[in-house]
């Protein structure tokens, strides 16, 4: 669910130097670039070096399916063809189409995979998504710069999805059903178990691994039959598919269709009218001018095309059968990771604000409508109970009765708790699976609220700050962590990497050292992240859960 105000794409300087590598699986050179044998062809790499100067290995840009354009827009994606020479994987994938970003393509299903040098064979993989609402974002090097995880034996994958109309527009029928994003996130986790061996990861040690939308799609994965035996292990960070802003009712996704139709001038009748018109539409026109013709507020809802419910009696292959919030139904039993960040709320609050005052009087003279608007329950509310919920969310988290200029923190706490820790902590009660649940309370020199609007006042630990401790971010951060925000990114690392590559994982990463205690609903046992010395504490949001989980949120429950 990330908004980043998108930056020009920064130049990664490749580290050269000359070496002879030759591990069986790839070809030897006596100096860059190097070469891998695929099963689709001979790629080009590069040799680059982690964050302690480990050797490790860069592929990025590799096709893992046909371009999705002209018939393929709208479908189910196919895999890449084979090619003849070798295809250059030293420049950074396409980045998707979409809103707010002049220089995406529609041609974008990408991939990037980083292996260290290393006399161990078959490491363990981490896969990951990145999120982005469901309509921005990427998995290029100057975001998820994988210098930090190369300093362990671990293989990194990155990928691009479809996002936005072009990943997510449904009418909710056998003829447009939506989910193409995730679908292909599916093709390139099939990828991923039919070549990853190539690149010295293990197929059988795969963790999907995702922050935002991106925990959301991990989630969705554990949910989605498509997905089944394609991954391992799972890490949630900040979203799952249980989140009111990662899906919508039953209907919703066909009117916004009907309304993108509508907009775009198209003549129809029925859903093939509406594939046939869209189909040879610009991929611009849809992405960039069309989204903003559909807020209500501003720029919300900010998610307006998420994954949706298919028909899975149908003849096409579907990604999800039942809708997560009203009938959960669990397909992956696989051992996951779930937490968040102490003040996620900041993406929503920061944008409503400068350091002194509140920007837009009218959030709170007309908070009774606007608040579902920016959240994204009005689809799941009716109105008899939104003034309701309205009045009790006012009294709990405005005390006072106003909303005034400065209610920063309390207007954060108030996004924190209704978009993220209810359903964060839903997501951990209802799988069946081993959990293991962390709360990251750790403030970094570079906050990402600082991209997220104008207000420059410190406002607590935000949506995406934990990614400052796992990836190199340079096109947000091009600043080298300092030396304590450096102590609780390796802490990070460790502890992520003993999870991906053992059973056991711990609260500090290391061997022989104090267990991580599962999450279960007697114990609700919390890794706390506020230094490099993270302990292990009772669930701090119970009361947070009971509030939310009580109003009448989900009241309106259409068949699915």
């Amino acid at each position: 669910m990330i908004v980043h105000c998108w930056i020009t794409e920064m130049n990664i300087i490749a580290l050269w130097s000359c070496v002879v590598f030759a591990v069986d699986m790839f070809i030897s050179v006596g100096c860059q670039p190097v070469f891998l044998k695929t099963k689709n062809g001979v790629i080009k790499g590069r040799i680059l070096k982690s964050r302690d100067g480990r050797p490790y290995h860069s592929y990025t840009g590799i096709p893992y399916a046909k371009p999705p354009i002209q018939r393929l827009r709208f479908m189910p994606p196919e895999s890449a063809e084979p090619w003849n020479g070798t295809w250059d994987a030293t420049k950074e994938p396409n980045i998707c189409i979409q809103e707010g970003y002049v220089d995406g393509y529609e041609d974008c299903l990408y991939l990037n995979v980083y292996a260290p040098e290393t006399d161990k064979k078959r490491l363990p993989v981490i896969f990951w998504i990145h999120g982005g609402g469901f309509t921005w974002g990427h998995s290029g090097s100057g975001l998820f710069g994988p210098a930090y995880f190369m300093d362990k034996d671990v293989v990194l994958v990155t990928i691009n999805y479809r996002l936005g109309i072009l990943g997510f527009l449904s009418t909710e029928d056998d003829v447009l059903p939506g989910n193409y994003g995730m679908k292909d996130q599916v093709l390139a986790l099939r990828w991923v178990r039919e070549n990853i061996i190539t690149f010295n990861g293990d197929p059988d040690q795969v963790t999907i691994c995702g922050g935002s939308a991106g925990s959301a799609s991990v989630g969705f994965h554990m949910l989605s039959p498509m997905s089944k035996g394609l991954f391992h292990k799972a890490i949630l960070q900040s979203g799952s598919p249980v989140c009111i802003w990662a899906n919508c009712p039953s209907g919703v996704s066909r009117k916004r269709a009907y309304s993108v139709a509508t907009i775009a001038g198209c003549n129809f009748n029925n859903s093939e009218d509406i594939l046939n018109c869209l189909r040879i539409l610009p991929a611009k026109y849809l992405q960039s001018e069309m989204h903003t013709k559909l807020f209500t507020w501003l720029k919300y809802p900010a998610i307006l095309f998420s994954p949706v419910v298919e028909n899975c009696k149908s003849r096409q292959e579907a990604f999800l059968c039942h809708h997560p919030i009203y009938d959960f139904q669990q397909e992956s039993f696989v051992p996951a990771i779930i937490g968040m960040n102490s003040a996620e709320g900041g993406l929503m609050a920061i944008p409503l604000y400068n350091r002194t005052s509140l920007l837009y009087t009218e959030f709170s003279e007309d908070f009774n409508r606007l608040w579902p608007i920016i959240s994204g329950y009005n689809f799941y509310v009716t109105p008899e109970n939104i003034h309701k919920i309205v009045d009790k969310i006012r009294k709990k988290y405005y005390p006072s009765g106003s909303i005034n200029d400065d209610s920063h923190s309390e207007t954060v706490k108030m996004f924190t708790d209704s978009i993220f820790t209810k359903c964060v902590f839903e997501m951990a009660y209802q799988l069946s699976s081993p959990v293991y649940g962390y709360i990251y309370n750790y403030q970094n020199e570079f906050s990402h609220n600082k991209i997220y609007g104008s207000c420059d006042k410190p406002l607590g630990v935000t949506h995406g700050d934990e990614m400052n401790s796992l990836f190199k971010m340079n096109d947000l951060n091009p600043i080298e962590l300092n030396e304590e925000d450096l102590k609780v990114s390796k802490l990070m690392i460790n502890i992520w990497y003993k999870f991906v590559s053992t059973d056991i994982p711990t609260v500090d990463g290391l061997e022989n050292s104090t267990p991580w205690s599962k999450f279960t609903q007697s114990d609700q046992s919390i890794m706390y992240v506020d230094s490099d010395r993270p302990v292990l504490i009772k669930n701090p949001y119970v009361d947070v859960y009971e509030f939310w989980k009580k109003l009448p949120i989900t009241s309106i429950k259409k068949k699915l």
